[in-house]
């Protein structure tokens, strides 16, 4: 898969990518690496064949859910514990 496809398939399933803070060298090999939060990284192969790029996503997007999930409950609870 080629990086712009991967770079649309990631972002329409909601995983930052900002090109920016990504590296050059990588991207030019087609292997994107998106932005979770609170420091998260995922890298993704485009050499990988498309059902193993399909289960990488997937693993990535329910990190990215959790840390959310626990950044959120953090959150709250440093608020009803003031």
């Amino acid at each position: 898969m080629k990086k712009k496809e991967i770079i649309e398939l990631g972002t329409s399933l909601g995983l930052p990518f900002n090109e920016k803070t990504n590296f050059p060298d990588l991207l030019a090999k087609n292997y994107v690496v998106f932005d979770g939060c609170n420091g998260q990284r995922f890298g993704i192969d485009g050499k990988w064949s498309d059902e193993r790029i399909y289960e990488e996503l997937g693993k990535a997007l329910i990190l990215y859910g959790k840390r959310e999930l626990k950044l959120e409950l953090n959150r709250l609870l440093s608020i009803t514990g003031d």
